[in-house]
């Protein structure tokens, strides 16, 4: 009986979903696989534990968005602005390069030309795609929001970059690093204000569908994550304590993801659109901030900085 449930619960689900969740799971398991063999669980203490998970937590997304490139062809090469030619190409070619670097990001293989190329990407696809489409209609705060959503994961890519440099003081190292953090607190601190504004409305990154009556605490989730978000926002863009802060937001995108992102994707598991791909989004902006946490020095490194100077 359970066997035969499982069969009809995955038959209910297309295709095109499945590949999803599989290349996303893959690429979880791989990079939990090599954490351990890395032996990077066992050097890391406390919160750094966390700050780990950032790049399985980006990379796994990225597989799943990767995969529908192939599901999902004539969709994503309708987004494609018209005077770009060849729109099946450059969808096929995305789609491979994201789970390629998806793999690379987890197994550390190429990983930071990998970061390198990938905050190219997303940030291409603000100025490409996003921005202009928002400039079209300055008053959709949707579209803002997804614009400010691209430019985060562009600067979560640009922080694993930076925090793969062998010399962290490299002028150019710290100065991406820099980007990285004006990237992610900019989009944090709007994304406050539009949960502080509409808490009906999914937390963690602020789009259209509202919170379902079924997770637990509704909209409360919505105001945590605001003030959190603020606090730690402000934070991030003065460039104090950012190390912290950035791991105290991920940890808040994390619960977020838990407790509202999760029963949704239970519930609409069959649906890339209202499922899949609102859980893949905000584990991926938890992934940002962890590879930002991991990219920000430690305080006790700053303060020997400060002494010396």
């Amino acid at each position: 009986m359970v066997n035969s449930s499982a069969v009809l619960i995955l038959g209910a689900i297309p295709s095109e979903v499945i590949w999803s969740y599989f290349a996303g799971g893959v690429v979880l398991a791989v990079g939990l696989v090599a954490i351990v063999f890395r032996g990077d669980w066992q050097k890391a203490r406390g919160f750094d534990k966390l700050i780990l998970f950032g790049p399985l937590f980006y990379a796994a997304p990225v597989a799943a968005f990767g995969t529908e490139h192939f599901t999902l062809t004539e969709a994503v090469a309708s987004i494609i602005p018209g005077w770009i030619p060849w729109h099946a190409f450059w969808v096929y070619f995305l789609g491979a390069c994201f789970i390629a670097a998806a793999l690379s990001v987890v197994t550390r293989i190429q990983a930071r030309l990998a970061a390198g190329l990938l905050g190219l990407t997303f940030f291409l696809f603000v100025v490409l795609m996003h921005g202009p489409g928002w400039a079209q209609d300055v008053g959709n705060r949707f579209a803002l929001t997804v614009a400010l959503r691209e430019l985060s994961f562009s600067g979560g890519a640009l922080a694993l970059a930076a925090s793969l440099t062998g010399q962290r003081r490299e002028r150019g190292t710290e100065v991406l690093a820099t980007i990285a953090r004006y990237f992610v607190a900019i989009p944090v601190l709007f994304f406050s204000f539009e949960q502080f504004m509409h808490g009906q409305n999914v937390p963690g990154v602020p789009l259209k569908p509202l919170t379902p009556d079924y997770v637990y605490g509704h909209a409360i989730w919505t105001y945590v994550a605001a003030v959190v978000y603020a606090v730690t926002g402000i934070l991030l863009l003065l460039g104090k304590k950012t190390r912290i802060a950035a791991t105290w937001l991920g940890l808040t995108v994390l619960l977020v993801e838990l407790v509202v992102y999760v029963p949704i994707g239970v519930v609409e598991r069959a649906s890339l659109s209202k499922g899949l791909n609102y859980v893949a989004d905000t584990l991926m902006f938890c992934g940002t901030v962890f590879l930002l946490a991991g990219a920000m020095p430690r305080e006790v490194q700053q303060r020997e900085v400060s002494a010396g100077q």
